[in-house]
């Protein structure tokens, strides 16, 4: 079964690479311009994704934080990547979070290590994604 991934980044090109690397290596990629398109789109049991990527400023400076927040509260246990130019700046978000579900990569990536990175969070056991 082809694992399926959630893009969020408001800059088309990001998107469109990241969708293309991703595509290339057998990955079902679904985009989203912005984290309510991304939100709006778990409504649909067909298209919950395996592993989300999130910027961190998509609508606004935190839009992305504030996704993982609602992404948690639905879904406890997906996997989470913030690929962001903040880089370490957002970690004190995540005190006292546990970091098992969660990866912080900064812009911009080599490909092979976005797809190490991919690779190793889906390789843990799929917990249970239904909601909450």
């Amino acid at each position: 079964m082809t694992q399926r991934i959630a893009h969020v980044d408001d800059d088309p090109d990001i998107r469109d690479t990241v969708r293309q690397i991703l595509k290339k290596h057998g990955y079902e990629v679904d985009s989203y311009h912005t984290a309510n398109d991304f939100l709006n789109s778990l409504n649909d049991p067909a298209v919950i994704p395996d592993l989300a990527i999130l910027d961190v400023m998509v609508e606004s400076m935190d839009a992305g934080l504030n996704t993982y927040v609602e992404l948690h509260n639905r879904f406890p246990k997906m996997q989470a990547i913030f690929m962001t130019s903040l880089g370490d700046m957002i970690l004190p978000y995540f005190e006292n979070k546990s970091q098992e579900w969660i990866c912080i990569i900064e812009k911009p990536i080599e490909p092979s290590v976005l797809l190490s990175i991919v690779r190793e969070r889906l390789k843990t056991v799929k917990p249970e994604m239904s909601a909450s």
